[in-house]
């Protein structure tokens, strides 16, 4: 997808009254970005994209504000018409989120390009997504609308599976969804996927409950085995305990996991929060624990806590140690080093970065093999000798 350029109108492409507005006075051009011009309703949205880059700071901040402050009786017409692509742009950037009866209009209008669906689909609400998700030609031709579509938490699951496989359907690949190639195949085979009301319910309250605020002792969570010995951040907080049904909490907040579907489990994985992420880290499907360690919303203390995490499946780990960006962090190679989990190459080859207070604490431990114990002594008495 060529990128859309946010630039001033050639002087060819400005309606006559337009083109005499920008080059007159100050005061004139304030009026018009201010939706207060002589102007047909077409020709004041025009000026007020081509004010938004004049020299005068006063104009151009007027103009940048408009799309917001001009109601709907004035911007509703002309966004209907087949405006320029960036003067379409312009305005859905900069419409507040409840303008919807607006961001419609944009959306219907086959001149707006599919670079402002990609900058909207990942912020509009559920309702007003429905309308990118019946344009499957766009769909089809520009899979970053489906993948910002999938990272947005108010799409609804079942229109996220038509459109996946609307994708997989006709070989079109979002790069950008992690697992997408599992993600698929278990779309595939479920009959019911995209169906609304069906996977909707359950992925919803999920995602819901996963951002309440009142987080911690209220949670309730089924599958997770709170006697792990686990170290870091994906052991349970010892403040906190795991409250099931049979507690009676009325306030808990219930993500029933284990109630979820692979394709499910996928994306809460993907876009919900860091307490869905150290869950399902730890799911027995390795399609899911893999798919949170790629999540671009994981940060570096997960990453950090996952290498040293020995209920992960063997697959995270591996990834971890074999991510060059990941084991660059100090904190990294140590966690990977303790685990046993991490494959003995990988650690032998990481000892050269500890620290000698980190070796001697490997060299000691019971925790690892015995190679890469008696591996830590060495170092320390080649160290000891050479320093």
């Amino acid at each position: 997808m060529d990128p859309l350029k946010l630039e001033p109108l050639a002087g060819r492409d400005l309606p006559p009254a337009v083109a005499a507005l920008v080059a007159g006075a100050t005061s004139a051009k304030l009026m018009a970005a201010r939706g207060m011009a002589p102007l047909r309703p077409a020709e004041m949205v025009i000026a007020v994209y081509q004010l938004s880059f004049d020299g005068d700071s006063a104009v151009k901040r007027a103009a940048e504000a408009a799309p917001a402050s001009l109601p709907d009786k004035i911007l509703l017409g002309p966004l209907a018409e087949p405006l320029p692509p960036p003067v379409l742009h312009f305005f859905a950037e900069r419409l507040p989120l409840v303008r919807h009866k607006a961001f419609e209009t944009v959306l219907l209008n086959h001149s707006t390009a599919d670079e402002t669906f990609v900058h909207i689909a990942g912020r509009l609400n559920e309702n007003t997504l429905e309308i990118i998700f019946q344009n499957e030609v766009r769909l089809l031709r520009c899979p970053a609308i489906v993948e910002a579509l999938y990272f947005n938490r108010n799409a609804r699951m079942s229109s996220v599976s038509r459109a996946l496989e609307l994708c997989v359907r006709n070989h079109v690949r979002p790069e950008g969804i992690p697992g997408f190639d599992e993600l698929a195949a278990a779309l595939l085979a479920d009959p019911n996927a995209a169906v609304p009301s069906v996977p909707d319910e359950a992925f919803a309250t999920a995602l819901a409950a996963s951002q309440a605020e009142a987080f911690g002792p209220a949670m309730a969570v089924e599958g997770l085995d709170t006697e792990e010995s686990d170290e870091g951040m994906f052991e349970e907080d010892p403040g906190a305990e795991a409250v099931g049904e049979d507690q009676g909490n009325a306030g808990a907040a219930f993500i029933k996991f284990d109630e979820l579907k692979i394709f499910e489990k996928i994306r809460l994985a993907t876009v919900g929060n860091q307490y869905c992420r150290q869950v399902l880290i730890r799911d027995t499907n390795k399609v899911v624990a893999m798919t949170v360690v790629r999540s671009p919303a994981i940060t570096d203390l997960e990453i950090v806590a996952a290498a040293g995490n020995r209920a992960v499946c063997d697959d995270v780990i591996r990834y971890i140690a074999n991510s060059r960006v990941h084991v660059q962090d100090y904190a990294v190679k140590q966690a990977l080093v303790n685990n046993p989990k991490c494959p003995l190459g990988t650690s032998l080859r990481l000892l050269a970065f500890l620290h000698p207070a980190d070796l001697r604490a490997l060299a000691r431990s019971k925790n690892v093999s015995g190679a890469l114990s008696i591996a830590a002594k060495k170092l320390l008495q080649t160290r000891a000798r050479s320093g």
